[in-house]
């Protein structure tokens, strides 16, 4: 995933970065969701009757439901992110309030706690 801007108090330019950011990568991962939900589509196909090839297309299955699912959370806590952004709560630690620290976000960008709080959990 692409770095994102580290900040201390985020100016209303890295604020307006970060947002860009966060919406671009969310398109990625809905992207991703739409090819995986896609090639899941094809599941209602019988299994092969080779066993082998029964057994790699269940095993290709297992992986597509996968990354739809990595996919699907890391996309919640984008908008979640992008929710924050917007009440103007985006840098601070959903537990003990105080500022999430400009190398946690640059790293995660849609953290919700603190390293204190985030280690606590």
């Amino acid at each position: 995933m692409e770095e994102f801007l580290p900040m201390n108090t985020p100016s209303e330019d890295q604020l307006r970065t970060v947002r860009q950011k966060l919406i671009e990568r969310g398109a990625e991962l809905r992207e991703r969701i739409d090819r995986a939900r896609g090639d899941l589509g094809r599941v209602r196909e019988p299994l092969p009757r080779d066993s082998s090839d029964a057994a790699i297309a269940m095993e290709n299955d297992e992986v597509l439901q996968a990354i739809e699912q990595s996919a699907s959370g890391e996309l919640r806590n984008i908008e979640r992110a992008l929710q924050r952004l917007e009440v103007g709560t985006f840098a601070l630690c959903e537990k003990c309030g105080a500022e999430i620290d400009a190398e946690r976000l640059g790293a995660v960008p849609y953290a919700t706690h603190c390293r204190h709080c985030a280690r606590d959990s």
